[in-house]
């Protein structure tokens, strides 16, 4: 069988590795990498939680996060330069998007309570917490009040 001309896609820190240099040491190599996953985190990543983790590692411009960049080879002022745009911007982003969520949440449950105070007012029934004319008392009295009614 011939062999097919197709080569199949590296992940995407094999890809940083290459882009950055083959004749690094394996360690360097393994922490280029740990600092382009953590981009990838930050810009691309769907679960909001990790995407938010990593975007907080860059801002945060930790010891760790300098002392990551310097492992890798970089200088972590180098890199935080080229990334912090993209990095705020997706913060941002994240946020409006949680706080529309939160909005349609709160708007739903105000809108849902709502339809049911009025379901109960229309059937004929006081809304729900309405306080009732009669006091608190309830069927205990019911005799005195109606005494031709037993309880």
């Amino acid at each position: 069988m011939a062999r097919s001309k197709f080569k199949s896609q590296a992940t995407a820190n094999s890809n940083a590795i290459e882009l950055f240099g083959i004749r690094k040491e394996p360690e360097q190599n393994l922490w280029i990498s740990v600092v382009a996953k953590a981009l990838d985190d930050a810009l691309y990543q769907s679960d909001l939680r990790e995407a938010q983790i990593a975007i907080a590692w860059v801002q945060g411009r930790s010891k760790n996060f300098k002392f990551v960049c310097h492992l890798a080879g970089y200088d972590w002022r180098y890199v935080y330069k080229k990334v912090i745009d993209k990095v705020n911007k997706r913060d941002k982003d994240i946020k409006e998007y949680i706080k529309g969520i939160r909005d349609l949440v709160n708007n739903g449950i105000q809108r849902k309570w709502n339809l049911l105070r009025m379901r109960n007012v229309n059937s004929g029934g006081r809304a729900k917490g309405a306080p009732r004319k009669g006091g608190k008392h309830g069927r205990k009295w019911a005799y005195i009040i109606h005494p031709g009614k037993a309880n």
